[in-house]
């Protein structure tokens, strides 16, 4: 016998249900967010990422993807997810990424907002 619907979706670690939502960001957000890749002086097989977030609250990054020339792609979910505070720098890598064979890269970020609205916000910290 397995749990109720109800049962399953009572405990929620930010409160009620709708109190936050992970977003995606909006244009003006994304445009404060800058990311960086490359590889440091005489490393050439791992991809290191910097991720400045310019926003007024914290970000989260699940996972970087990467398109290499040859068309493959390589992809790292982070777990948990990177947090990056607000006004602040991060650093994240990906492994076995041959300096000079990347094409493109994305990474997968969002926040949360107290009912999916206006800026983002800690869920954990009190008002």
């Amino acid at each position: 016998m397995g749990l109720s619907h109800s049962l399953a979706l009572a405990w929620n670690p930010f409160g009620s249900k709708d109190e936050f939502e992970e977003v995606q960001f909006s244009a003006a957000e994304q445009a404060q967010i800058k990311t960086n890749a490359g590889w440091a002086k005489g490393e050439d097989q791992t991809l290191l990422f910097e991720i400045h977030n310019g926003l007024k609250g914290p970000i989260q990054c699940a996972q970087v993807q990467v398109d290499l020339q040859d068309g493959k792609h390589l992809a790292k979910s982070f777990t948990p997810k990177l947090f990056v505070p607000p006004q602040s720098i991060r650093n994240a890598s990906l492994p076995h990424v041959q300096k000079g064979t990347m094409k493109t890269y994305a990474l997968s970020c969002s926040c949360f907002k107290k009912q999916g609205r206006g800026e983002c916000v800690n869920p954990l910290r009190k008002s």
